[in-house]
């Protein structure tokens, strides 16, 4: 398993090596035009390797067949760096002189290394990250390519936007895939405006897809199905859609012409619930509830249909991102509602629902995982309870504890309680009432609690007390 491990590592570390290798190649790759002024013809185009440097020559065997060999002036390798085993891309006529080794008629050009070709397609940005850029080629959005910022220059990257990139066609092994070199990045621009806006599936019909506009709901438009291409359809996920600014006058509006579509990768949402704390304009300020410090600026238009009053409590679901100003704002807010005394009172009642249970608890060890307690009326029943939960309370084996749970228990070893309501210190003058109250209560044992009257063997032993004195007195 190591020696596969190993192998598998160093496997790694050639093929980056290979890659750096190649890609500082291509970048210093010199070319020797030797017959430019000759028009070629379809030429011949192989790849050779140096099998033999001369004075005036050079011995090359074709790569794919090291038994073919030939030889060519040392000349046209000028400027180049000659030495056994390297390999060169000769452009050449296909006739051949018979001798030994043979040699070329004629020799159009000579380029140091394995050609590099260049190509130039259209590609759709996916998604724009903090260093790089994702795009997909138009023609298969499954081709994910990742392209560094700095490249674009002048360009304004926008999710949707085409652009056209001239790069070698060598890539990196990575995923997205890596362009080694860039030649060049255009904006694909067209006669007709493009509009690039996101949209949230509102409903999924057979043949098309109802989306909103986010942000606007009354703005609904229907997308043809196959416009998704393999793309996951569900309600409520977004898409950044660019089309042109002719709209379909139909219910629901269609585009007149949709260039791209791009799934929108949805932001961690999280709902608190937040008091208001000034109204002033467009803009509401509110703090984070029992966190007065926690403030954040909203905008009047996220409350919707409903009226943002002072000291009033909303539950606002929003991003988990947040805009650093002074005070915050959410990237996004996507839902607000009001607080009322009737929802409060029923999360009061489920509160109150929850089973709890008192009982008391003797500890029996402590380590870094937590205390162990064990019940005190059966020491067998022990639990495992975090440090934390006792508070200030000075932790001591054989210290005993009053703990208030509910009536969920985890299945561990020890066991561990669902969860803890309080954890009450037993004093030890209390442990002595305790004991004091059990010698009471075992003296009154034989009496029954509702009629008071004493039972048959205290009765009994009464008796016998009483005759024994009679006894005495005879």
């Amino acid at each position: 398993m190591k020696k596969s491990k190993l192998l598998l590592a160093l496997a790694i570390s050639a093929m980056l090596i290979n890659t750096a290798f190649a890609s500082e190649q291509i970048q210093n790759q010199k070319v020797n035009e030797i017959e430019a002024e000759d028009s070629i013809t379809n030429p011949k185009v192989a790849e050779y390797k140096i099998k033999k440097i001369y004075e005036e020559g050079v011995d090359l065997a074709a790569v794919n067949n090291e038994a073919e060999v030939y030889n060519v002036p040392k000349s046209y390798f000028k400027g180049m760096d000659l030495k056994e085993g390297k390999v060169f891309t000769l452009y050449t006529s296909w006739e051949i002189l018979e001798s030994d080794p043979a040699k070329f008629v004629k020799v159009y050009r000579v380029i140091e290394g394995k050609e590099s070709h260049v190509i130039t397609d259209t590609y759709v940005i996916k998604k724009i990250n903090a260093e790089g850029v994702d795009l997909y080629k138009k023609s298969n959005p499954d081709d994910l390519y990742n392209v560094p910022k700095s490249e674009f220059k002048n360009i304004d990257l926008v999710e949707g936007k085409e652009v056209e990139i001239t790069a070698d066609d060598i890539l990196t092994a990575s995923d997205p895939a890596k362009f080694i070199k860039i030649h060049q990045i255009k904006e694909v621009k067209s006669e007709e405006e493009k509009i690039v806006k996101d949209y949230v599936v509102k409903e999924i019909h057979e043949e098309g897809v109802d989306l909103y506009e986010l942000g606007n709901e009354a703005n609904v438009y229907n997308v043809p199905k196959k416009e998704f291409k393999d793309m996951k359809l569900e309600k409520g996920k977004v898409f950044t859609i660019t089309t042109n600014d002719v709209v379909m006058t139909s219910n629901p509006a269609q585009f007149g012409k949709i260039y791209s579509i791009v799934e929108k990768e949805q932001a961690k949402k999280m709902t608190k619930e937040y008091v208001v704390e000034k109204v002033s304009g467009d803009y509401v300020t509110v703090y984070e509830k029992g966190n007065k410090e926690d403030k954040y600026n909203l905008n009047k238009k996220d409350f919707g249909k409903v009226n943002p009053e002072v000291g009033k409590t909303y539950k606002i679901e929003t991003s988990e991102e947040i805009l650093t100003s002074d005070p915050a704002q959410f990237a996004a807010v996507y839902k607000v509602e009001e607080v009322k005394e009737k929802q409060k009172k029923e999360e009061k009642k489920e509160k109150a629902k929850e089973t709890m249970l008192t009982d008391t608890f003797v500890i029996e060890k402590i380590d870094e995982e937590g205390v162990t307690v064990a019940r005190k009326s059966n020491k067998e029943d022990k639990y495992l309870v975090p440090k934390k939960e006792f508070g200030k309370s000075e932790l001591k084996v054989g210290k005993v504890y009053k703990i208030t749970t509910d009536d969920v228990i985890l299945t561990s070893y020890p066991a561990q309680f669902g969860k803890i309501f309080k954890i009450e210190e037993v004093e030890a003058k209390d442990n002595k009432k305790e004991d004091k109250n059990s010698k009471k209560e075992n003296k009154s044992s034989a009496k029954n609690p509702k009629t008071g009257l004493i039972g048959s063997s205290m009765a009994l032993i009464g008796l016998i007390g009483a005759g024994l004195a009679y006894k005495k007195t005879k």
